[in-house]
């Protein structure tokens, strides 16, 4: 489905009472829409998404783990940003190797974020 086409779909649902979500789909980072019967629908994939939460001891913490994984995936991005924006123009050995362990950790972290998403 191109682009213009999942708008169109989303305005079309809009129009008939959905609301637009802080939330990603987890398989295609589209925004996800609250139907009015109260259900999640990625208008990219054309399905309902099920939220999965998890609740603390106290039962009184609950997290959407969609969200979390995305927020978290957003915060790697972020430091990969940095760390790029970060790199000295002449690097010694020593910051090389740094820069290149710390830049594979975060490409690892987002990859097992995509594999739990999918």
């Amino acid at each position: 489905m191109s682009d213009n086409e999942v708008t169109k779909r989303m305005g079309q649902l809009l129009r008939k009472g959905a609301a637009l979500l802080n939330t990603a789909c987890p398989k295609c980072n589209t925004p996800l829409l609250r139907l009015k019967d109260g259900s999640m629908y990625c208008a990219k994939c054309d399905k309902e998404v099920v939220e999965q939460t998890a609740v603390a001891s106290s039962g009184e913490l609950q997290i959407s783990s969609s969200e979390t994984l995305n927020q978290l995936a957003s915060k790697v991005l972020v430091s990969i940003e940095l760390l790029i924006h970060s790199f000295p123009e002449k690097p010694h050995t020593e910051e090389i190797r740094a820069f290149a362990k710390t830049a594979r950790d975060l490409v690892e972290i987002l990859k097992r974020i995509q594999e739990v998403q999918t």
